[in-house]
């Protein structure tokens, strides 16, 4: 057995840190997986375990004809933390699955958990997208048709999502051979979660080709070809950070030979969390996503052949829930949302932003947010009891992202334009938030406040709900910023 990794059961195995390149890889060779399932964690030990126990024991029932590869990438443990729960909870999981497996079906499956600090030493970076890269590495040894990437505190029943993947694969195969395959998750999100999917993402993959708005979503899957191109791709610290799934996701849209996928998969049962709170992750999610968008342009010109001319959006394969055999399910409830954090982060946290909000939007634009601004720090100051934000609703919201688009497609200014879209959308997050709790009744600051530590809507209003008032929305609101995508170049000429 290799120093790095030790054997800790039948084809269970654990890593330490800085595992060098190929270590990983020569097991996964030997052991010649189909199907390789990989969790990238950080701080999942509360829910890893059941996670590997989950996998496992819906790979037995699914995949029983299929060697199946279960990898952890670890970013909970590094030289400082020394913290290796999520590791250690990830074999316990695995013992305990494969406890109750005959022999022939514990040959079928393997266990690996390790971290990924110190992996491609030379240009390591501490983020989810390192893991990925480890693994994308690792498998090159391997002949698996297929990686489904999987977020680590996903609580979901496996076995209705891998019987979804497993019928993509036949699906694939028999209609499109030749083709490689990009799977998307569709699913309910709470009301509050998936910011940047619901505002940023989604409309910017339209100026690629296709509305693909689960491209970051946290659980994909990809074809061995798909792998193949993450292998060569420009690994650059956005990518390697929190950036890597919009990067895999605008890549796959823009190779003609993928067929893109999205699947209904009921809900995406996890711990919510608040990615609309001015942080680096946002800036790092939107910096990939406009680093892609320049580099498709100067590669040839699609941007802008796309935005000038009456181009259609290309379609995607789309499986409802008929087709997956998944209904509705209710994402539940959260504490995350706070509306008086988000007003005050707003009204304290504008100046880290204004320079570049300044630079990036027309003097009009950049004026009406600092009024607006006002408006919402006196609406704090003096404890009225209605709900006052920045008053960016979606329509100002899509007239902003066109500004911001035509800024740094003439500028390339990335970094001004990635700051000043992590304040803005935030603020229109917010706004949209807001909206939905006055959908559901709740019109004042008050209101809000007593329902906020138990955020949710009840089950016989749930699916209708987050049909209508959320999923619709968000969709209309993607493609009126596609219909409309000529106010970009309007954008354009006034700075050129």
């Amino acid at each position: 057995m290799h120093k790095f990794i030790k054997q800790e059961g039948k084809n269970v195995f654990k890593g330490i840190a800085k595992p060098p390149r190929g270590a990983l890889g020569k097991i996964l060779a030997e052991f010649d997986p189909e199907i390789i399932i990989g969790h990238p964690t950080f701080h999942c030990e509360d829910n890893i375990g059941s996670l590997v126990y989950r996998d496992l024991e819906s790979a037995r029932k699914v995949f029983n004809d299929n060697r199946v590869a279960v990898i952890i990438a670890d970013g909970t443990y590094n030289d400082k933390s020394n913290d290796t729960s999520n590791i250690e909870a990830a074999i316990t999981g695995a013992k305990k699955a494969l406890s109750g497996f005959t022999d022939q079906e514990t040959k079928n499956v393997l266990v690996y958990a390790g971290p990924h600090e110190g992996y491609d030493s030379a240009h390591f970076s501490p983020g989810k997208g390192n893991a990925f890269k480890m693994i994308f590495e690792e498998m090159e040894a391997t002949r698996a048709k297929a990686i489904l990437l999987l977020d680590g505190d996903l609580r979901n029943d496996m076995t209705p999502w891998q019987r979804v993947y497993k019928k993509v694969i036949a699906h694939h195969e028999k209609h499109y051979p030749g083709e490689d395959f990009f799977v998307t998750a569709r699913y309910a999100r709470h009301i509050v979660d998936a910011s940047l999917t619901r505002n940023v993402v989604g409309p910017l993959t339209t100026l690629m080709g296709s509305y693909v708005p689960g491209g970051i979503s946290g659980d994909i899957m990809l074809s061995t070809g798909a792998v193949t191109k993450e292998r060569i791709a420009n690994w650059n610290d956005a990518r390697r950070n929190y950036g890597t799934d919009i990067a895999t996701t605008f890549d796959n849209i823009a190779d003609p030979n993928t067929r893109i996928y999205e699947v209904y998969l009921g809900a995406k049962l996890h711990d919510v969390t608040d990615d609309a709170k001015l942080s680096i992750m946002p800036g790092q999610v939107i910096g990939a996503a406009l680093e892609r968008i320049l580099y498709y342009e100067d590669l040839d010109t699609r941007i802008t052949h796309r935005i000038e001319n009456d181009v259609p959006l290309e379609k995607i394969v789309v499986w409802n829930s008929d087709q997956t055999n998944i209904d509705f399910i209710n994402p539940g409830t959260t504490n995350v949302f706070n509306i008086d954090a988000k007003r005050n982060a707003l009204a304290d946290k504008l100046d880290n932003f204004k320079g570049d909000i300044k630079k990036v939007l027309r003097p009009s634009s950049y004026e009406e947010i600092i009024s607006n601004h006002k408006i919402l720090t006196d609406s704090i100051n003096s404890k009225t009891d209605e709900i006052v934000l920045m008053s960016i609703s979606q329509e100002r919201w899509i007239e902003l992202l066109y500004e911001v688009t035509g800024y740094v497609m003439v500028t390339k200014d990335i970094e001004s334009s990635k700051k000043a879209l992590n304040y803005l959308y935030t603020a229109a997050f917010v706004e949209f938030c807001s909206e939905k709790l006055k959908d559901l009744g709740y019109t004042t600051l008050s209101a809000v406040r007593d329902i906020q530590e138990n955020l949710g809507i009840g089950d016989s209003k749930a699916k209708a709900f987050y049909s209508e008032k959320v999923d619709k929305v968000v969709k209309a609101l993607a493609l009126r910023f596609y219909q409309g995508r000529s106010r970009i170049i309007d954008r354009m000429k006034e700075l050129k």
